[in-house]
């Protein structure tokens, strides 16, 4: 199965960015968040032939992942600013 790493993580960064902020716990808008930052960032694929270790090589790659907060860190203000919900 063919998977968007660039969306595991954005998944890991949200998840982590919702612990430490107030971020709106509506599903809707969760899904809001995830979207924009996924809009907004390039998706990344591996061949085939790549290794584990080139996989999480970029999941855990520090300027990816301070790129890919800011991203989240901005849907976040965002959604959340306009959220009707008054869930956070």
């Amino acid at each position: 199965m063919i998977k968007n790493y660039m969306e595991i993580l954005v998944d890991e960064v949200f998840n982590e960015l919702k612990g430490s902020n107030e971020i709106c716990k509506d599903i809707v808008c969760k899904h809001d968040i995830k979207a924009i930052a996924l809009n907004n960032l390039p998706p990344v694929y591996f061949k085939y032939n790549s290794t584990d270790g080139e996989k999480k090589a970029f999941l855990l790659d520090r300027q990816r992942r301070i790129s890919v907060l800011a991203k989240v860190a901005e849907a976040a203000d965002l959604v959340c600013s306009s959220c009707t919900k008054n869930s956070k």
